[in-house]
């Protein structure tokens, strides 16, 4: 957890990764890439409106073809930000989930409880406000 840049708010993240099928892995980059252009200012709305202060979509491919498909969501609540993604009437909320459950299905109205994943190796250069020891070990 951490506290926004306005101090009230705290957000919790969501990691969800999946297999993605050699076969699906176009037409799920051209649904993002749709997102991403065409579809942005609706998009973006939808995701204030639900909470979200972040997304963030990554493909990691397999040697073999296909991949894995990690999405990264910041929000209040990133659970219920999803149930109310399943329910939406929003036609790009509509079309985030047909897509979910057309390509990979995945129904975020029947998503289960999201157990956090464990973080095992995190590391950042320069992190403000943190100290850093001088490298001659002096002052």
């Amino acid at each position: 957890m951490a506290a926004s840049d306005s101090g009230n708010v705290v957000s919790r993240s969501l990691l969800l990764a999946w297999d993605v099928p050699p076969d699906l892995v176009e037409p799920w980059r051209r649904f993002l890439q749709e997102l991403s252009s065409s579809r942005y200012e609706e998009y973006s709305q939808s995701r204030r409106r639900l909470g979200v202060s972040t997304e963030s979509v990554w493909l990691a491919p397999n040697p073999s073809g296909g991949g894995v498909a990690i999405v990264y969501l910041e929000s209040e609540n990133p659970e219920q930000a999803l149930r109310e993604i399943a329910a939406s009437d929003a036609p790009v909320d509509s079309c985030y989930g047909t897509a979910l459950r057309r390509f990979f299905g995945m129904d975020l109205a029947r998503f289960p409880r999201v157990a956090p994943g464990e973080l095992l190796l995190a590391w950042r250069d320069d992190i403000p406000g943190e100290h850093k020891a001088p490298k001659d070990g002096g002052e």
